[in-house]
């Protein structure tokens, strides 16, 4: 006995039939895919276990939810069936809308939820394979797209002897040459989709084989719709690369200006203006159950543009007050302690000297502490802690601060007061130096040399004697 009743069918298609369905014991109304297990082809079969398998693997918000799966023996006992129960989706799909009722930030919304669904699904190691209109399902008042339909959906990395999955029409071109199908191939189906949406129709005509084969073998592009923004057209190129290693991958494509209004949420503000309402965030990952219509009317993607503007944004940061820089209220990222033994006595409070411990304080102690030449001294100087004082590090040395002789003289002896020392005597030094030649060379300039060339001088100076 089921715990459920069939209703209406709603959809179909090649690996199965979707009917309405509601609970016998709440009323909830839901959606359940079934194939005929005496009737139906061994293909459909699989393929719904392949998508019940998988389905219950995948979490996100923007794939239809899994809700169960069941076998049910119905007319009379003479047919069996097996069952998916899905989330139900009473928009239809988004192959169905009239192009003439939408605007390009109902495409953006669209693109944004397909994106989101991929990036989850990739993420949790699948590919979908079979990415078009049909498969978009939308919510009651077509405010949330989901993706649905992951009955030709692989594990990434699957075996390449598996044959090409997926509709023709939304292949990539290394699908269609059997090459590989992977994320990226997911993306190319992507950029077919939006084009779908935008004109209402896929984005190649169908002529067979030979559609085909320019889709896979020709350097062919879909033609891009002409009623799109340019940021949309840039959107579309970066999803239709032939070459499947330069597409980009779902994760940067939700960084793409064409759908930024809808992403600033899927990762934690770099800046304020990348700052939205934390009501959008909430709803927006909110559990299925718990959707309301009033919910889903606000919209798990709704945008506050007014509200969340830049010009807005910046507004609000306006002040008359000046700002405070003070340290009252800052939080430290990195201290570093200094270690007991380089002091054997710390009498004074870090609060009594103002001591500093950040990082680049401490380093210049250390610094100083290890410089070469310097080291003996301070070796000399520690003996000097044992009679009294305390060493303290104002952010350029360590300095031992004393009373000498009871007399009320203050002795400073520190790395900084001795490097400044050795600056002075190499400056005193290269003073007299500098006098020294310059007296050298003012006794060579002005002696007469002629009296001692012409021998006057040794004449005199014997004469003298």
């Amino acid at each position: 006995m089921t715990s459920w009743v069939r209703g209406k069918c709603i959809g179909k298609g090649a690996f199965g039939v979707v009917n309405a369905a509601a609970s016998k014991a709440d009323g909830h109304v839901f959606a359940v895919k079934s194939v005929d297990r005496g009737a139906g082809l061994p293909h459909q079969l699989e393929a719904l276990e392949n998508e019940i398998r998988i389905l219950k693997r995948v979490a996100s918000p923007h794939v239809v939810a899994y809700l169960g799966d069941d076998v049910t023996c119905e007319q009379g006992g003479t047919a069996s069936f097996r069952n998916l129960h899905l989330e139900y989706m009473p928009g239809g799909t988004v192959a169905d809308l009239d192009p003439a009722d939408l605007d390009e930030g109902l495409v953006r919304r669209y693109a944004w939820c397909l994106v989101s669904a991929l990036r989850d699904v990739h993420a949790q190691g699948f590919v979908h394979c079979d990415v078009k209109g049909r498969n978009v399902l939308l919510s009651g008042n077509r405010a949330a797209a989901k993706l649905a339909d992951f009955g030709a959906a692989v594990e990434v990395g699957a075996s390449s002897e598996l044959l090409p999955r997926g509709s023709p029409m939304w292949m990539a071109p290394e699908v269609v040459r059997r090459e590989r199908q992977g994320p990226e191939s997911d993306v190319w189906s992507l950029g077919c989709t939006v084009i779908e949406i935008v004109n209402g129709k896929p984005a190649w005509e169908d002529h067979g084989v030979d559609t085909l084969s320019r889709i896979g073998y020709s350097n062919d592009l879909p033609e891009f719709p002409s009623k799109l923004s340019e940021l949309g057209k840039d959107f579309l190129e970066k999803c239709l690369r032939r070459e499947w290693s330069e597409r980009w991958s779902s994760d940067q494509l939700l960084q793409h200006p064409f759908l930024l209004p809808y992403t600033v949420v899927e990762w934690s503000p770099r800046c304020v203006l990348d700052w939205v309402d934390s009501e959008f965030a909430e709803s927006e990952y909110s559990e299925y159950s718990e959707y309301s219509d009033r919910e889903q009317e606000r919209g798990s993607l709704e945008f506050n543009r007014e509200e969340n503007s830049v010009k807005n944004r910046i507004s609000k940061l306006a002040t008359v007050s000046r700002v405070n820089w003070e340290t009252e209220g800052w939080v430290a990222v990195r201290e570093v302690e200094l270690k007991e033994e380089s002091c054997s006595s710390i009498t004074r409070s870090e609060t009594e000297y103002g001591v500093n411990w950040e990082f680049r304080n401490v380093g210049s102690c250390w610094e100083c502490w290890h410089c070469g030449g310097v080291s003996g001294e301070i070796e000399k100087l520690s003996e000097e802690c044992k009679r009294g004082g305390d060493w303290i590090c104002d952010g350029y040395g360590l300095e031992k601060v004393g009373w000498v002789g009871g007399g009320g003289i203050l002795s400073i002896y520190s790395c900084k007061t001795l490097m400044r020392c050795y600056l002075l005597l190499l400056m005193y030094l290269n003073i007299l130096c500098f006098w020294i030649i310059y007296g050298v060379y003012l006794f060579f300039t002005t002696w007469d040399w002629s009296e001692i060339g012409g021998g006057g001088w040794w004449d005199n100076k014997l004469g003298g004697l």
